[in-house]
């Protein structure tokens, strides 16, 4: 007699996971500070200069170009890394220019993956900054450091 074998069991698919996707990442920008400068040795008094007609005008006080946009400029976080849950940290030097556009940008040391090196040129390449003030006037300053974070999580 035939061997019958049994038809074998339906098909049935897996069920469907919902994952919820992981929270928008919230942008760090920090600043670097520059090393502490020396003053230099006092010079001799100046000689009094002659008066002048106008009254005095308050001193501008000098600094460097600003860390934090101006514009509302956004980091955003790399959609491959974000779904990954991988996070990063990217070192970039830009000149600072005396309208507060950047220039010359590049990373100089990224952790975390490629993506974040790309993202942080493109943040700081869109983003306008307070220019440094030097007696008064804005000027162009060279390399200045930012640190863009990438974490995700934060509140």
């Amino acid at each position: 007699p035939p061997t019958i074998t049994p038809p074998p069991p339906p098909f049935v698919p897996p069920p469907k996971i919902q994952i919820q996707p992981p929270p928008k990442a919230i942008q760090r920008v920090t600043h670097v500070k520059p090393p502490v400068k020396i003053p230099p040795s006092p010079l001799p008094p100046a000689p009094p200069s002659p008066p002048s007609n106008a009254p005095p005008s308050p001193p501008v006080p000098d600094h460097i170009a600003g860390a934090t946009p101006i514009n509302g400029a956004k980091v955003e976080y790399p959609e491959d890394m974000q779904e990954e849950n991988r996070e990063g940290v990217a070192h970039v030097l830009c000149d600072v220019e005396a309208d507060g556009h950047t220039s010359n940008c590049h990373v100089t040391s990224v952790t975390g993956g490629h993506e974040f090196a790309e993202a942080a040129l493109d943040f700081v390449r869109r983003a306008r900054y307070q220019p440094a003030v030097r007696n008064g006037v804005p000027v162009r300053e060279a390399n200045h450091p930012y640190t863009i974070t990438f974490r995700l999580g934060d509140e």
